[in-house]
């Protein structure tokens, strides 16, 4: 009977511990969402044209540079990791987020398609861990375009980070914290930095 009883204080004691973590978790997690889009031959704003006025203001809406700042802003909150699954990466100011994190002594962690290795090169010869899919792969693309930030976000979407890419192309870009979607993409990096 006391085994019975011991068993039953601590599933008791179990529950109460995961309901208090989801407490505490609602009540200081501030969930994040948010969607960019790139629309093609988009304008620059006067900001980053370098046009001073008396009130410069930022056009989200509009300029395609805003909307890379947007995501390197995201990029800068990382503290502890960055898990970035590319097909295609050459465009400058994200390449230099990349590095800028690595300097500050995040561990960055980098997946690429075969294709596009010496755009990567010099991430690599940083010090910056790369995988590249293997030749057994070479019909098939590597086509995911997600990082993941902290294990706490994740940025995803259409977007290859090329200077067409934010510039000419229409592309979508998705930024949350929401712990649900971030996971799957957690275990979908694990899994490729595994196999490749």
């Amino acid at each position: 009977m006391c085994k019975i009883i011991k068993v039953l204080i601590n599933i008791a004691v179990a529950c109460a511990s995961a309901s208090v973590t989801i407490l505490l978790y609602n009540y200081f997690h501030r969930e994040r969402n948010e969607v960019i889009f790139f629309y093609g031959q988009q304008p620059t704003c006067d900001y980053h044209l370098g046009k001073t006025t008396a009130i410069n203001t930022l056009q989200i809406g509009k300029c395609y540079m805003c909307k890379v700042y947007k995501i390197i802003g995201w990029l800068n909150e990382s503290r502890s990791t960055l898990d970035i699954c590319m097909y295609m990466l050459t465009y400058n100011l994200f390449v230099n987020a990349i590095i800028d994190a690595h300097r500050r002594g995040v561990k960055v962690r980098l997946i690429v398609d075969e294709d596009n290795v010496s755009t990567t090169w010099k991430l690599g010869t940083m010090g910056i861990s790369k995988k590249v899919k293997r030749k057994i792969y070479n019909v098939n693309l590597m086509h995911h375009k997600f990082i993941i930030i902290d294990n706490k976000k994740v940025i995803l979407g259409s977007l290859n980070w090329t200077i067409k890419g934010v510039h000419n192309n229409w592309e979508n870009t998705f930024l949350t914290n929401d712990f649900k979607l971030v996971g799957p993409f957690i275990q979908e990096f694990q899994r490729l930095w595994n196999e490749f």
